[in-house]
């Protein structure tokens, strides 16, 4: 058979087609527009493919065509396979199934008039600049297909969905680490007494900074500080607070952080207060 036929419309640019007994999803600008039902689409016009029989999350698939609105499941493909395109990888399948479920019942809440805020929105924005990116533009482009005002707080959890993915790991996980990290922050901010400014490129730096930290701690490639012992000595206070945060990552990750980390988390610290 030359190209793919159709069995389904999703959207002007999403479909089910079949070729050689297999049930595909596609993705491609128009392809639901130009070669409507029952037609066949040449494989020059599909941008994407995912094998909805042929993977272990078929039988969810199928559950999801049949419970959720088709033009919800289309735009959620467009947006699994724009975020694709744009972070250069294949995300693990089961997003296919948490992603239109998950938009299904921000559609839902915000029909209601329910509020949808996201507590961990600019941890988020910090720790997966690429993920929420795209998670923006997903969330922009649902409320110009379907007319609604879903907020960025939205964004953040798209993100979520797109991290997990990403990292092969459920949105649950995804969603722990980020409280934890946000835990951390609370800590600086109750032992400085200060306000901190959560949109701040010194938020972000010093967010962004935790969370490579505990990489590096996890995988045994901590940094050595040679600045250390002026730190200890000019940042007294700021090194004081550092030790206390440090105890907390501990807690937090089971992991031991080194004195030179600490060191370097005491420059954020002082960064944060000016």
């Amino acid at each position: 058979m030359d190209g793919y036929k159709i069995k389904k419309v999703l959207n002007n640019n999403v479909v089910i087609a079949q070729k050689n007994s297999e049930e595909l999803i596609l993705i491609g600008k128009g392809i639901g527009f130009d070669f409507g039902k029952n037609g066949t689409i040449p494989e020059q016009s599909v941008e994407n493919v995912f094998a909805k029989q042929t993977s272990e999350m078929g039988e969810n698939y199928q559950k999801v065509l049949q419970s959720i609105d088709s033009k919800i499941v289309g735009i959620a493909e467009e947006i699994i396979n724009y975020a694709e395109a744009e972070l250069k990888v294949k995300l693990n399948d089961a997003i296919h199934i948490s992603l239109p479920d998950h938009i299904s019942f921000a559609l839902k809440r915000i029909e209601k008039g329910v509020n949808i805020e996201n507590p961990f929105i600019n941890e988020l924005s910090a720790l997966y600049p690429g993920e929420y990116r795209i998670s923006v533009k997903a969330v922009e482009l649902i409320n110009e297909r379907f007319n609604t005002d879903l907020p960025e707080d939205e964004a953040g959890f798209i993100c979520l969905h797109i991290r997990a993915a990403l990292t092969e790991k459920n949105v649950s996980e995804s969603l722990a680490y980020t409280k934890k990290i946000s835990q951390v922050m609370d800590l600086i901010e109750k032992l400085t007494g200060k306000k901190l400014e959560k949109n701040s490129l010194a938020y972000i730096r010093t967010v962004t900074h935790i969370n490579f930290m505990i990489e590096r701690v996890e995988n045994n490639k901590t940094i050595k500080n040679h600045l250390l012992e002026s730190i200890k000595k000019e940042l007294f206070t700021e090194y004081s607070i550092g030790i206390k945060i440090a105890m907390k990552i501990e807690d937090l990750f089971s992991m031991d952080v080194p004195e030179d980390e600490i060191g370097y988390i005491a420059l954020h610290i002082k960064r944060l207060v000016e």
